[in-house]
């Protein structure tokens, strides 16, 4: 099914599987820069329509969050389509709308219902990503290297989301949020170049020969339905959706944040804001090293959930104020609550077919990420409400509490 669109490929052996990885995660990185362009350069944006502070809030948080519905949308329904068709032609296109998406936000950005759709079409275009990631993962590595491996691709999330304030910041200050947006869009359109000649399904020794028979042989609605009934999958849906609503509204906002309630200038002071998302990046790291190393990936997340609640908790009541000490508290936040998530795709990779990995992977990233949309929505809502981000982040401590108790239910 695959042979033609991977004859287009350079072969590679598996001894190159550090190079796929690598392409894996700048795709990632890069996809993650246009996610938090919005996010990033919000208070310009919020100053060129004109908002109030409730406006900044709900209209912000609904640009910000919009993003998650079409996302999940696509990982549901466009995911079958790498089964189907191989990983390649799905990735390049994907990480080519990407970049259209992010270059269209700033194109129309002066029209609210314009930058409000390409947002809905960067969901749509990046669906796939992490179901065609886990799936070439599945690949190329053997089962007790996936953990390791899932943890580099996935760092590449919250790299993205460090480096984006310390490359766009600047740029946004100087001479306008519009070009840095520009920028990340070119990023994109030169990865579709070594995307197109190296990405494979397998290693080209394993790749399927002419005549055999075509593995995609199931019906992707049925399967949904047996998942769904699946105990283990619904655990697996479960924590990982109370993980990344968490995350997306925790990461939507701390520029925001950041700005607003410490006074700190992400024109001057860039890299302080990339200061939690190493956390982050430390805490897949170590998340996925000691499963690898113990195995128990079910106490890793519930203390995941657990502990993220309780620091967003501390940075809301803390009395001492100011830039470091929120910055402090932020990457222990990420930290805590990035322990978990490489450990959800291991866990799928290792119970799966791998012809039925992309379906999979999309239905659980997809029912995640479109309950995800509740994590920046409802932090907008409480400061619209309230005036204050401080409660605004409060939301989702509880939204970590909820899921570590339909997590452990699920057990």
């Amino acid at each position: 099914m695959n042979s033609k669109i991977d004859r287009a490929s350079i072969d590679l052996s598996p001894k190159y599987k550090w190079l796929i990885l690598l392409l894996l995660f700048l795709t990632i990185f890069i996809a993650f820069m246009g996610r938090l362009s919005t996010s990033v350069a919000l208070e310009e944006i919020g100053d060129d329509l004109v908002w109030s502070r409730a406006e900044q809030g709900f209209l912000g948080g609904l640009l910000m969050g919009i993003f998650l519905v079409p996302y999940g949308f696509s990982n549901i329904f466009f995911s079958p389509n790498i089964d189907k068709y191989g990983s390649k032609i799905i990735l390049v296109g994907s990480l080519t709308g990407c970049s259209f998406a992010v270059f269209l936000g700033a194109f129309f950005g002066q029209n609210y219902g314009l930058f409000l759709f390409s947002r809905m079409l960067l969901g749509l275009s990046q669906g796939v990503m992490y179901p065609l990631a886990t799936k070439v993962i599945a690949g190329w590595f053997l089962e007790n290297e996936r953990g390791r491996a899932n943890s580099i691709f996935m760092i590449g999330a919250p790299l993205g989301i460090a480096v984006a304030p310390i490359i766009m910041g600047p740029i946004i200050h100087e001479i306008g949020w519009h070009y840095s947006f520009y920028l990340v869009a070119l990023f994109g359109i030169l990865l579709v170049i070594p995307l197109f000649l190296f990405i494979t399904d397998t290693p080209s020794k394993n790749r399927k020969t002419k005549g055999e028979k075509n593995e995609y042989d199931f019906d992707t609605l049925k399967s949904f339905k047996i998942l769904l009934k699946d105990r283990s999958f619904q655990q697996i849906t479960v924590g990982f959706t109370a993980v990344n609503t968490v995350f997306w509204g925790t990461t939507l906002w701390v520029p925001s944040y950041l700005e607003r309630t410490t006074g700190l200038n992400l024109g001057d002071s860039a890299y302080l804001a990339a200061i939690p998302y190493i956390g982050a990046i430390l805490g897949m790291l170590l998340g996925s090293w000691v499963s690898d190393l113990k195995g128990n990936t079910n106490k890793i997340i519930l203390f995941s959930l657990f502990m993220s609640g309780v620091m967003i908790m501390i940075l809301t009541f803390s009395p001492i104020s100011g830039a470091k000490m929120s910055i402090f508290l932020l990457f222990l936040v990420f930290l805590t609550g990035q322990l978990a998530p490489p450990l959800f795709f291991t866990k799928l990779q290792n119970s799966n077919q791998t012809s039925k990995l992309g379906s999979a992977t999309g239905l659980m990233n997809g029912i995640a990420n479109t309950f995800g949309v509740l994590g920046p929505v409802s932090v907008g809502v409480v400061i619209a409400l309230t005036g204050s981000y401080e409660h605004g982040l409060l939301v989702l401590s509880f939204i970590a509490f909820v899921g570590l108790i339909g997590f452990k239910k699920k057990m």
